[in-house]
């Protein structure tokens, strides 16, 4: 009978620890869970600030580019350090010019294009983090309910 209640005792205190280590995987669970989205969210933010860089690195060249040929217009400085270009080259820098100017504003339209899916991301991320750490008894609430059907008296 000793060893019957010894039994049951220490049943008892392994169905104890069983509920505390629940308890504890639970909450390292939710932890892993937020720590995953923070990285994932992180990877993304890198990820768009190296697009950024080499978007910036292609207006700065473009800039760059458009400076020099303006000051080749001007004839504040000449290419490779010779004459005066006469008008037959400077149509056809400007035609040049023309491109390259397109070209530095597909960048900027695709670096404004890149700032609003980062925005959009950064939102569907922000509301997924709230959804997921709410607490259970608070998501009950904001499902939609069925309308109710009133009884006529």
């Amino acid at each position: 009978m000793c060893y019957i209640a010894e039994l049951e005792k220490r049943v008892q205190t392994l169905q104890t620890e069983a509920t505390s280590l629940s308890a504890q995987l639970i909450i390292l669970q939710r932890d892993t869970d937020g720590l995953n989205a923070e990285n994932n969210e992180l990877k993304v933010r890198v990820q768009s600030m190296e697009q950024q860089v080499h978007l910036q690195d292609a207006l700065n060249d473009a800039l760059k580019e458009e400076i020099q040929h303006l000051r080749v217009l001007t004839g504040q400085a000449l290419p490779n350090g010779g004459a005066p270009m006469n008008f037959a080259s400077s149509v056809g820098g400007e035609q040049q010019f023309q491109s390259k100017n397109q070209s530095m504003h597909t960048i900027l339209a695709a670096q404004q294009l890149q700032q609003l899916q980062i925005r959009s991301r950064k939102q569907q991320h922000q509301q997924q983090l709230f959804q997921n750490h709410q607490p259970q008894h608070l998501q009950q609430f904001q499902q939609p309910q069925p309308p109710q059907q009133q009884h006529e008296h």
